[in-house]
């Protein structure tokens, strides 16, 4: 309990300058492009960008306030093609394993942290490169299973988008579908992060303005993404967004140990 005394300290001090406020919320747009047409990326992006600037504990909270907002945008654009039953079905085994997982992250070490989300944003790569090869069909259960997994490490680290992604590849799901329930399931999964980390003293007024600012100025890029994404093939940008994520995973094991 000792390291969450500290990293609730340390979560107090999230509010930027005006001049990094600017540069993030800048980095937050393309992000959300980024996202917004391959449906992950966006918070592997927005995390080499701020662990430099507020810390690797406030990291996750602030991310989850941008996150709902940066998602929000996405869903707009694709919500005419939600699938309402793998939604449901999704956020019944991811919900309970978030509060198991945002627990966990409230009371370990910022080195311990740092360490997890920077390999696991890292890790999203091949991985994403693995399921999608397999291109392995998820049933029911199979779906249930993947969404508590999606759902416990969504609350410890980023970067999980690519499990989700992936589970719902499996369902069948492609284009403005898989979009647009993948958008709506990370927002209801980040507001209950959110409301979670604000119960832990995780999420102050500050760290959730921080969060605000960041996810409002994403709603161009995602604009933007929904656009090409009715005019170009989605792989188009994969090998950027790839070298974004490793060096985004590699900034955040570089400043927690910094």
């Amino acid at each position: 309990m000792r390291a969450g005394a500290r990293g609730r300290c340390r979560a107090s001090r999230v509010l930027l300058e005006p001049a990094s406020l600017a540069a993030v919320a800048a980095v937050s747009v393309v992000a959300a492009l980024v996202g917004g047409i391959g449906g992950f990326g966006s918070g592997a992006i927005l995390t080499a960008a701020l662990a430099p600037l507020i810390g690797i504990k406030a990291l996750i909270p602030v991310m989850a306030v941008a996150g709902a907002l940066i998602n929000a945008g996405r869903f707009w654009f694709y919500r005419r093609s939600l699938e309402r039953r793998t939604l449901l079905l999704v956020l019944a085994w991811a919900l309970p394993f978030l509060v198991l997982g945002t627990w966990i992250y409230s009371v370990l070490d910022t080195r311990v942290l740092g360490t997890i989300i920077g390999l696991a944003v890292i890790a999203s790569v091949p991985l994403r490169r693995y399921l999608k090869k397999r291109a392995v069909h998820v049933g029911a259960r199979g779906l249930a299973v993947g969404s508590s997994v999606f759902g416990l490490a969504t609350g410890i680290t980023t970067g999980t988008g690519v499990i989700l992604v992936s589970l719902l590849l499996g369902m069948g799901l492609g284009g403005p579908a898989l979009l647009a329930t993948d958008s709506l399931v990370s927002i209801a999964l980040d507001v209950a992060k959110a409301a979670l980390f604000h119960r832990l003293a995780l999420l102050d007024q500050d760290a959730f303005l921080t969060g605000a600012v960041i996810g409002a100025a994403s709603v161009p890029g995602s604009a933007a993404a929904a656009w090409l994404v009715m005019r170009m093939h989605a792989h188009l940008h994969i090998l950027v967004m790839e070298s974004l994520v490793v060096l985004g995973g590699a900034s955040v094991l570089w400043n927690s140990w910094r």
